[in-house]
């Protein structure tokens, strides 16, 4: 069964999985959801900030990528669309 990453570099853009959470300016996450799932972003900033508890560190934030990548194929399986599908809707 292949990894989350390897099922996302056949999509069309093969870095959109960094994009889903990236940092500002000032160090902050910020997150790019795809349009489909935007009406639960604030589920994810929750999960987000209970497991990291607010540290926003740039050490984290890898962790915090693949949390959020997972989170999203979650929610796309949930509502019936392949991941593919679902984040080529960004």
């Amino acid at each position: 069964m292949p990894t989350i990453h390897e099922r996302v570099r056949t999509s069309h853009r093969d870095d959109y999985y960094l994009e889903i959470l990236s940092t500002s300016d000032n160090g902050n996450w910020v997150l790019s959801l795809p349009s489909s799932l935007r009406a639960h972003q604030s589920e994810l900033e929750q999960l987000l900030g209970k497991v990291f508890s607010g540290t926003t560190s740039l050490e984290n934030l890898a962790l915090a990528q693949q949390m959020s990548l997972n989170w999203c194929a979650s929610k796309c399986r949930q509502s019936g669309m392949s991941l593919d599908d679902c984040l080529a809707d960004g």
